[in-house]
């Protein structure tokens, strides 16, 4: 693959990235991707297996967790972010498809660039992660609609629930998203009566079992029937302490009372599983 500087330029406009050191960092990337055959080669694949690819290849990404493996040793950090704006034009006749309306483009281009940037300037990572590349590339191929607190994404044969970060978890919102997303999943994914599956933290069993029952995790978790899956330690991390992993957990903060909670059971060594959450049939 040949990438032109003014692909990415023409990217950054779009999603409104007027970082001038994040560009360079853009182009540096782009030359190695251009003088590096076998960079090159790994790059469009992914490109490939992103964009193009039909058979389910992207969901398989969600389990690599490691930059060398996908792009081998000479790679630059920045190749998530390049492979995410070489998306946008087809984002942009992807939205046009959907026939979304302005208020929707402009909100879906928004996730884009907070995948784009958030892991940048609040992380303070090089290089988003690939699981930011991962979500910003279901928005791009609209995969996802965000219908008030809650997201959701056509899976094969059900409807897979999303918990964007940002606000609080309020019950009566949770409720609202859920009900009137039915109409826009019809509209826009074309499925009737859909089953809603939710795969997370937020439902592990045995957090449920320790935390306050009025709490808004705890409400959540009562929506659906849940089973223990995976390992929920990264994930924790991730989401309730801001890091990607932790070599003594007596260093991680304890900021809010549900950081303080859940460090002592990492100290602890305790068992924490993602739930893997259907939603009651009485939604």
């Amino acid at each position: 693959m040949k990438i032109e500087l003014s692909m990415i330029d023409n990217a950054l406009k779009y999603y409104q990235i007027n970082d001038t050191n994040y560009k360079n960092k853009c182009y540096r990337c782009i030359k190695d991707i251009n003088e590096i055959k076998e960079f090159n080669i790994k790059a469009e694949k992914i490109y490939n297996i992103l964009y193009n690819d039909k058979s389910f290849k992207i969901d398989l990404l969600w389990q690599k967790q490691n930059m060398f493996e996908l792009f081998g040793q000479q790679h630059n950090p920045y190749i998530t972010n390049i492979l995410v704006l070489l998306g946008y034009e087809i984002h942009h006749k992807n939205m046009k498809i959907k026939n979304y309306n302005n208020e929707q483009k402009e909100l879906y281009k928004k996730r884009v660039k907070e995948a784009l940037t958030n892991d940048i300037f609040n992380r303070k990572l090089e290089g988003i992660r690939i699981s930011q590349m991962i979500w910003a590339a279901y928005f791009i191929n609209t995969k996802l609609i965000e219908v008030g607190r809650l997201q959701y994404e056509k899976c094969e044969n059900y409807i897979k629930i999303h918990i964007p970060s940002g606000d609080k978890l309020q019950i009566d919102m949770v409720l609202d998203s859920i009900n009137k997303s039915k109409q826009e999943i019809e509209k826009y994914f074309n499925v009737k009566n859909p089953e809603y599956r939710c795969d997370s933290w937020l439902l592990s069993n045995q957090i449920n079992d320790i935390i306050d029952k009025n709490s808004n995790i705890a409400k959540f978790y009562n929506l659906f029937e849940v089973k223990d899956g995976s390992d929920a330690t990264k994930d924790i991390l991730n989401y309730v302490f801001n890091v990607q992993d932790s070599s003594n957990y007596n260093d991680l903060v304890e900021d809010t009372s549900l950081q303080k909670l859940l460090k002592q059971q990492l100290i602890k060594n305790k068992e924490m599983k993602i739930g893997l959450g259907k939603l009651k049939v009485e939604f």
